[in-house]
């Protein structure tokens, strides 16, 4: 009797202690990837932790990446990086005579750029998305552009907010057409 109640504590303990183990492990973990995409999204994985909370947050974070993950983007070429570079001319040659159509062509131009590269266009949301990924230091400038951008067809915006826009699109729509060198266009 008294080797079947030794026996019994001891599995005992060792169930006790891999349940520690394993409970140890998965903090670690979890850790490791709050660590990850911290790094990888900076201030966009504080912002999207703040609007779904840390668990739903983190899963539309990783959602976010499988999803980048499965689109085939393409570089453009050097016609193509061109022929953008003089319609972004365009745009802001528009923009001195006439702000509300230089940023509407800008933010065209920006969508245009992205479609053109593999970019879903359909929804500003998932475009959002997606550069939360490939730049999550500009993300907030694009967005923000863009909501300028859309207020400015309904509402008059000030001068100033235009030219931030228009400022903010430049620094995408210049990563865009260079392929997306982080270094090169990391903006704070």
């Amino acid at each position: 009797m008294d080797g079947t109640v030794l026996t019994i504590v001891i599995v005992a303990a060792v169930v006790i202690v891999l349940g520690i183990v394993l409970i140890l492990v998965a903090r670690y973990r979890a850790r490791a990837t709050t660590a990850s995409l911290r790094s990888r999204f900076g201030e966009e994985y504080d912002r999207v932790v703040a609007e779904y909370g840390k668990r739903d947050g983190e899963r539309e974070l990783r959602a976010r990446l499988k999803r980048r993950q499965e689109l085939e983007l393409r570089d453009l070429g050097a016609d193509e990086r061109d022929r953008y570079a003089r319609a972004w001319e365009s745009a802001q040659a528009t923009f001195v005579e006439n702000p509300p159509t230089g940023l509407r062509d800008a933010d065209l131009l920006v969508q245009q750029v992205m479609r053109d590269r593999g970019y879903p266009s359909e929804r500003f949301e998932e475009r959002e998305k997606l550069v939360s990924v490939d730049y999550p230091d500009l993300v907030e400038h694009f967005r923000s552009a863009h909501a300028v951008a859309v207020a400015d067809e309904q509402t008059d915006q000030s001068l100033e907010d235009r030219r931030q826009a228009m400022v903010d699109h430049r620094y995408l729509f210049d990563a865009l057409l260079g392929g997306g060198d982080a270094q090169r266009t990391r903006r704070l």
